[in-house]
């Protein structure tokens, strides 16, 4: 139940590549009432109730409803399958894109240049020389990528010419420069999930005594009910390699951020599935080293867990 450093480890490796204790989640499947039928089809031999869904641009959860399918959810070949209304057949037609994440923007810095030419400016030795390279110098220093190489490059220039007044204030000058320099935190982008699967939360995020620390939360509901993508999303992992987890699912959305899903009894998606907010990944189990059917629920930013409850959002 309890979880520890080893799925971050998972996690962070596979990536590269709220509510309280006493108000549990809302519910997965909609009411009948509320889904209006649409046409009916023929299953084919291959066809799942998640390929289904994705051909038809449609919700699994009010296919499973419609239909009054039970856990496993198989479907049979030639049995007819009610649609919700407004599906249409999106074979052929181009997948939603996915927002590719924005580390190799961050990545590009053009300050190399820009050093390179502060360096060759020390060039005539009259006293004036050494006030103008000082303002360059102050007048790039504020810059965040540059403070550090512009900063150690004018060493060398501005020590020989110690004769003139203004060099003793050239340390006062140049002082600010490593404030300029120093790192900031980034706050978690906003965004918005839902809960995985309805039932009353065992165990909550956070520390739990004796050196132990929950990075999720674990939530109790009966073997087979479906869970569901918290956000859209890549999956990038799918199996039971990671002891004690059982099987595991890991998500890979935009901006940096990773869900897990342990301890399922089963998985109707793959590696490197492209899923929507709400649909089916698989159902709730006790696989893994947990005493009862339940979920375990991780949000991760950066491969950093955050509270669950703080990116769920309202009713």
């Amino acid at each position: 139940m309890i979880r520890f450093r080893k799925l971050a480890i998972a996690i962070a490796v596979l990536a590269l590549a709220a509510c309280s204790a006493t108000h549990p989640p809302a519910p997965n499947l909609p009411p009948r009432t509320s889904i209006t039928p649409g046409q009916t089809i023929s299953v084919d031999g291959s066809q799942t109730v998640y390929s289904i869904a994705r051909q038809y641009n449609v919700s699994m959860r009010e296919i499973i409803v419609l239909n009054n399918l039970q856990p496993p959810f198989t479907l049979r070949p030639g049995q007819s399958l009610v649609l919700p209304g407004g599906a249409s057949d999106t074979r052929g037609m181009a997948p939603s894109p996915i927002a590719a994440p924005s580390a190799a923007i961050e990545q590009t810095t053009l300050p190399p240049p820009a050093a390179s030419s502060v360096q060759a400016v020390p060039l005539p030795p009259p006293p004036v020389a050494p006030k103008q390279d000082q303002t360059q110098v102050n007048a790039i220093a504020p810059a965040p990528f540059t403070a550090s190489v512009v900063g150690a490059a004018p060493a060398a220039p501005v020590s020989p010419p110690v004769k003139p007044v203004p060099t003793t204030a050239t340390p006062s000058t140049v002082q600010p420069a490593p404030q300029a320099a120093a790192p900031q935190a980034v706050a978690p982008p906003q965004i918005s999930m839902v809960w995985p699967v309805q039932g009353p939360v065992l165990s909550d995020f956070g520390p739990k005594g004796q050196g132990l620390n929950n990075d999720g939360v674990n939530i109790g509901a009966p073997k087979g009910t479906p869970v569901v993508a918290a956000l859209n999303g890549i999956v990038v992992y799918a199996g039971n390699e990671m002891k004690g987890f059982g099987n595991l699912i890991l998500i890979r959305h935009k901006d940096g951020w990773v869900t897990a899903y342990a301890h399922l009894d089963r998985m109707v998606v793959a590696k490197d599935a492209v899923v929507g907010q709400g649909d089916m990944i698989g159902t709730v189990g006790k696989t893994g080293n947990v005493p009862s059917p339940q979920l375990h629920f991780e949000t991760r930013y950066q491969g950093k867990p955050v509270d669950p409850s703080t990116v769920i959002k309202a009713d």
